[in-house]
């Protein structure tokens, strides 16, 4: 299992094209869309995107998110272990892929706001996901996972770097905005002094959680890119399905209320009861062993699972 996924890891960077160049300058599509310099410390970045501003007005939705899998998007221990192993097994033995490739292919959705990081920053990075996997030293491994805890998907990445098509290579979205599905702002209220709100109807398309959970470069035939939303599109909307990705997994908790931003998986006990039917018929018998002469007592399962998901399960 874990050969194949180095090997789906490593195709998956030979086929996305490099855009950074070493010299921990940015240009093109990695350009920032923040004027200044790059941002060369953890503590800069996440103070520069510090998801608490939001929490003045959005306390419930900041709550939902920062226990939901998006607000631990970079830390969890299956994230970095898989990132662990794309460092050792592909990084470290391929020599055409630099740690400038997994800033490009992996920490981008996971974290958007690494594209405002100086590579050497990036390098700092990778170097303390190894530690925070590898190292014999368990005070070194939490205070490594506490660091990396800091770049976890945020507001301003999904209400900004993603809310508009093409937008993060493309740098389209403008600074000091915020993008909602509604875009009210009403400018003589003090709080919005330092930004304004957008209207963006990419936020509720499917298109929009398509970008990470995608995640295939345009080179690649849809057909031959098996992910969540290819799974989506073929198994569930070309065959009627009319729910969306937030229609699911934003569901309010009532209806006048915002969507949730606890994004429920099969992680949520409950969510994955609905999304999921299994009904069991159990029958006794015996198992004859010829070789032994012997009756074993056995149980006959019959076994039916009716998917009630939009997209095939497991998957992620």
């Amino acid at each position: 299992m874990r050969f194949l996924l180095t090997l789906f890891l490593l195709i998956t960077a030979a086929l996305i094209p490099l855009s950074v160049n070493a010299s921990g300058e940015a240009s093109g599509a990695h350009a920032p869309t923040v004027p200044g310099e790059l941002i060369s410390t953890i503590d800069e970045l996440a103070a520069k995107f510090d998801p608490k501003v939001c929490a003045d007005c959005h306390e419930q939705i900041y709550e939902e998110w920062s226990q939901s899998g998006h607000g631990r998007a970079f830390s969890t221990p299956r994230v970095l272990q898989t990132w662990r192993t794309f460092i050792k097994q592909g990084l470290e033995k391929e020599g055409k892929l630099t740690k400038m490739d997994l800033k490009s292919h992996c920490l981008w959705c996971h974290a958007p706001h690494i594209k405002y990081a100086t590579d050497e920053l990036v390098s700092n990075i990778i170097d303390m996901i190894v530690t925070a996997v590898d190292d014999p030293d368990s005070a070194k491994k939490e205070a490594a996972v506490k660091e990396l805890s800091k770049l976890n998907l945020n507001c301003y990445g999904c209400h900004n770097m993603f809310a508009l098509k093409d937008g993060y290579w493309g740098n389209v979205p403008k600074e000091g905005t915020i993008y909602g599905p509604i875009g009210e702002t009403d400018p003589k209220d003090p709080k919005h002094a330092d930004f304004k709100t957008e209207k963006s109807d990419h936020l509720t398309s499917v298109n929009m959680c398509a970008r990470c959970h995608h995640g295939c470069p345009d080179s690649v035939p849809f057909w031959q890119c098996k992910t969540l939303y290819t799974s989506y599109v073929e198994e569930y909307a070309l065959k009627g399905g009319k729910e969306r990705c937030q229609d699911c997994h934003m569901k309010p908790a009532v209806p006048d209320d915002p969507k949730s931003h606890k994004f429920p998986g099969v992680h949520d006990k409950d969510f994955f009861a609905n999304a999921l039917e299994m009904e069991i018929e159990a029958e006794t018998t015996h198992f004859i062993n010829n070789y032994k002469n012997e009756l074993t007592p056995t149980l006959c399962l019959n076994v039916k699972i009716t998917s009630h998901s939009g997209h095939g399960l497991p998957n992620g």
